[in-house]
């Protein structure tokens, strides 16, 4: 018997404030991808977003919160000027085909004093299990993934140095370092990856990405549209 085809259903949404003080000094804002339905499949991939909520939540109160409050009163003592620190996290779908669907989350931080900060987050789901799919299955068998990321990653860098790009300071051991190979995306042009905001010395564009083009021999390979 044929699976009943997964869909995209109303985003989860939630949003929260906290207060220090009797002031508002930390407001948060989620939206997250849900699947319509009550298979075991939606569940699963539902109940791995809403516990990433959660997560997330207790990440504001505990880390953001104390921050934010800081950041209040050292401006009150002074006459400073303040604005409420937000975080938002939100989500989009960086491709649809066949069965995969990428997700791409990004989580900002804006608290007074401090310079913005995103981190990003993906996974490309396979819809017939609702389970995540690992990079390697992009790639010819026994193939090292780890090492052909890096080895394209380099070239880009020093591509964009030839651009104008900088590329100052041990930038080969940071990017060693900072690429996570679970941490991936499906785009129209290319397997994305990417490297955290100020993870390679002398990068100002924030998170720093890298689109490896689809081959059909040596890999990532494009899926299937159906």
């Amino acid at each position: 018997m044929k699976q009943e085809a997964l869909r995209l259903a109303e985003a989860l949404t939630e949003e929260r404030s906290w207060e220090a003080d009797g002031v508002t000094v930390l407001t948060v804002s989620v939206t997250l991808p849900q699947l319509a339905g009550k298979s075991l499949r939606a569940r699963r991939f539902n109940r791995y977003y809403r516990r990433f909520c959660r997560a997330y939540l207790v990440y504001c109160a505990r880390l953001l919160l104390p921050e934010a409050a800081d950041s209040c009163r050292a401006a009150m003592a002074v006459s400073a000027p303040w604005s409420v620190a937000r975080a938002t996290l939100d989500w989009r779908a960086s491709l649809r085909r066949g069965e995969l669907l990428s997700i791409v989350c990004d989580a900002r931080e804006s608290i007074c004093g401090q310079p913005p900060f995103c981190i990003r987050r993906a996974e490309v789901w396979d819809l017939s299990t609702a389970l995540p799919v690992p990079l390697d299955e992009f790639f010819p068998p026994h193939a090292h993934c780890k090492k052909l990321l890096l080895r394209f990653a380099r070239e880009e860098v020093l591509r964009r140095a030839g651009d104008g790009a900088p590329n100052r300071g041990n930038w080969r051991a940071a990017l060693r370092r900072a690429l996570d190979v679970r941490n991936f995306c499906l785009t129209e042009n290319g397997l994305s990856f990417f490297c955290p905001l100020g993870s390679l010395p002398g990068a100002k564009e924030g998170i720093v990405t890298f689109t490896m083009p689809y081959d059909a021999e040596k890999g990532p390979f494009l899926p299937p549209e159906a």
